[in-house]
C-alpha cells in the first residue's frame, strides 16, 4: 500500500506503525477466519450447505487400497471427516463408528436402530445422525451421547449444520424439522408427503431446499415459513444443491435434472429429459459443471447452461452422489460395486471392484485419501499405503 501525503512526502512514524500492526492483524484474522471455515475437511453429506460435493483436496491418483474395515451390516451411509482426520460413517448395524486415519477404531456408539443417513459435524465436534429409531442423535467427539430428540419417525435423510448451529433434517413423516443446538425444537414444516428422505441444502441467505415423495421441491425461509415450492411429475429422493449464483439442481423420479432460480422464487432456468430416475445428488465443480447418475447406470456431466457435456456408462445403478477433486477428478461408485476415478473429460482414470454394490458416496481427506462405504459391510480407504 503507497500513502501518499498532499503536503509533504513525510510520514509519521507512529502512524506507519499503527497501519503496520492494523494490517498484520488484519491478514491474521483473514488467514484465522479461512483456517475456521475449512477446519473441517469434510464435515456432512457433500461436503457442505450447499452440497457442492467439492473438496479442496486432491484424491488419490492409484486404485490402492489402504485399509478396510468389517462393520455389523451394510452401509448406505457417506463417510464424513473431522479437523483431527478422525472418519465418521454409520451402518445399518445401528453404529455410528469413528475410525482413525490407519483404520483402527477409535469408538462406536451403538443407536439401538439402522442408520441410513449420513452425519454431520458441527464447530464443536459434535456429531449429528439419525436412525429408523425415530431419534436424531447428538455426540460428543468422545463418543458419548449428548443429547436425544425424539423425531417420531424414520430418518433416512442426512442432516444439514447452519452456521447459527441449526439442524435441519428430514422425516418419514414428512416434516422439515429445524433443532436447536441444546436439542430443543426451533419450528418444523409439514410437506403434503408423508415421506422425505431427501436431505437438505441450505443457501447463503440461509433460505431451506428439500425434496419430498410429493414432488415439490420446497423453499423454506430460516422461520420456517413457505418461501415457494416447484411441483415435477414424480417423487424426489434426489437431494438439491445450490451453485454460486443461486441456481438450485436437484433430480426427480420423473427421470428430469432441474434447474431453478433461487433469485426469482424458483422460476425454471432448465431441465434436461434423462429419462431415467434419478436418486443421486447434483454436484457442482468450481468450473459450473454439473455432475449427476442415474438409474440408467450413467454418470452424466452438464454445462452450466443444461448442455450435456458428456456421459460415461457404468453398467449399473447410480444412486451414489460424485465428490469432486480440486484436480476434477470425479469419484462415484455404481451397483456393480466399482468405485471409479473419472477426468473432467469424461475418460476413466482408474476403477477398482468390490464385492457388493456402492450406495455410499466418497469423501476426501488431506492426504488425499478416498474413503467410501460398501453394502459388503466394509468401509474402505483408497491410498498410498504408508510404508
Amino acid at each position: 500500500m503507497k500513502i501518499i501525503s498532499t503536503k509533504t512526502n513525510y510520514f509519521p512514524l507512529k502512524q506507519l506503525s499503527f497501519f503496520l500492526i492494523f494490517f498484520l492483524f488484519l491478514s491474521f484474522s483473514i488467514n484465522s477466519t479461512k483456517a475456521h471455515a475449512n477446519d473441517k475437511q469434510y464435515p456432512m453429506f457433500l461436503h457442505d450447505l450447499k452440497h457442492t460435493g467439492l473438496s479442496q483436496y486432491r484424491g488419490t491418483q492409484t486404485n490402492a487400497i489402504k485399509w478396510s474395515i468389517l462393520t455389523g451390516g451394510e452401509i448406505w451411509s457417506s463417510p464424513i471427516i473431522g479437523s483431527d482426520n478422525t472418519i465418521y460413517v454409520s451402518s445399518t448395524d445401528g453404529n455410528l463408528f469413528a475410525f482413525n486415519p490407519d483404520g483402527t477404531v477409535k469408538w462406536n456408539y451403538k443407536t439401538g436402530g439402522e442408520l441410513f443417513s449420513t452425519p454431520a459435524i458441527d464447530a464443536d465436534g459434535t456429531i449429528y445422525i439419525g436412525g429408523v429409531n425415530k431419534k436424531l442423535l447428538a455426540i460428543k467427539p468422545n463418543g458419548k451421547i449428548k443429547w436425544v430428540y425424539f423425531v417420531g419417525s424414520d430418518i433416512h435423510s442426512s442432516p444439514a449444520i447452519n452456521k447459527d448451529g441449526t439442524i435441519y433434517i428430514g422425516g418419514w413423516d414428512g416434516k422439515l424439522y429445524a433443532i436447536n443446538k441444546n436439542g430443543t425444537l426451533k419450528w418444523h414444516y409439514r410437506t403434503a408427503s408423508n415421506i422425505l428422505s431427501s436431505s437438505p441444502a441450505v443457501g447463503d441467505d440461509g433460505t431451506v431446499y428439500i425434496g419430498s415423495w410429493d414432488g415439490r421441491l420446497y423453499a423454506i425461509n430460516s422461520d420456517g415459513r413457505i418461501k415457494w415450492s416447484f411441483m415435477t411429475k414424480a417423487r424426489i429422493d434426489s437431494s438439491p444443491s445450490i451453485s454460486d449464483k443461486g441456481i438450485i439442481y436437484f433430480g426427480s423420479n420423473d427421470g428430469t435434472l432441474y434447474a431453478l432460480d433461487s433469485n426469482k422464487t424458483g422460476k425454471l432456468v432448465w431441465k434436461y429429459i434423462i429419462g431415467s430416475r434419478i436418486h443421486s445428488t447434483p454436484t457442482i465443480n468450481s468450473d459450473g459443471t454439473i455432475y449427476i447418475g442415474a438409474k440408467d447406470g450413467k454418470l452424466y456431466a452438464f454445462n452450466s447452461n443444461g448442455t450435456l457435456k458428456w456421459s460415461y456408462d457404468t453398467g449399473n445403478i447410480i444412486t451414489s452422489s460424485a465428490t469432486i477433486s480440486v484436480d476434477g477428478t470425479i469419484f462415484v461408485g455404481s451397483w456393480n460395486g466399482n468405485l471409479y476415478a473419472i477426468n473432467p473429460d469424461g475418460t476413466l482414470k482408474w476403477k477398482h471392484t468390490l464385492s457388493k454394490p456402492i450406495l455410499s458416496t466418497p469423501a476426501i481427506d488431506s492426504q488425499g485419501t478416498v474413503y467410501i462405504g460398501c453394502t459388503d459391510w466394509k468401509v474402505y480407504a483408497f491410498g498410498k499405503k504408508i510404508e
